[in-house]
């Protein structure tokens, strides 16, 4: 079922780690009176896990499966806002489903305050802590994969009110 051209399709927030795609995804709900679906959330409720323990127990191979089931599962839905895992976006075959179901928008936030937001965050199995070109050259790989989502806001700003009514701002012209 495409349902990707109707209003009421689900908007999928993507974007590197620290972007605020939870946040966001919350804020954009609330106004709207939309459900909100996490997909890291969805993964731990499913794995009866966390995230880090999937990745340290079973690797990121068995996480992206249970990230493509979590992501499957969602197909159908409508008035819902879903904050991906920020690897999500990177795959062809769920950047095709997205498009397919729903609409994607990219909050891209840059890598000083992508960097400061992750090191501020706890644990994120994939981040390359304690190198700093790594860490440059992990943000580069994903924004080549970011970019191609429908949408793009800025997601720099400190206030996510604003960046939530980007969002809001930015859907609704997609369909003007």
């Amino acid at each position: 079922m495409t349902i990707a051209g109707d209003a009421n399709a689900p908007l999928f927030l993507v974007g590197f780690m620290g972007a605020g795609k939870s946040t966001i995804a919350r804020l954009v709900a609330t106004r709207w009176g939309w459900d909100v679906a996490d997909t890291d959330d969805l993964v731990e409720a499913s794995e009866g896990r966390t995230i880090e323990a999937i990745f340290s127990q079973s690797g990121e191979g068995r996480f992206r499966e249970a990230e493509w089931d979590a992501l499957s599962r969602l197909e159908g839905r409508t008035r819902l806002v879903v904050a991906t895992g920020g690897g999500l976006f990177l795959g062809v075959a769920q950047r095709a489903l997205i498009r397919r179901i729903g609409v994607s928008c990219w909050l891209d936030a840059p890598f000083q305050v992508s960097s400061e937001r992750v090191a501020g965050a706890g644990a994120r199995p994939l981040w390359p802590a304690d190198d700093a070109l790594a860490r440059r050259a992990f943000f580069e790989r994903r924004r080549a994969a970011y970019a191609l989502a429908d949408l793009r806001v800025d997601a720099s700003a400190g206030d996510p009110g604003a960046v939530a009514d980007a969002v809001a701002h930015a859907k609704c012209a997609f369909w003007r």
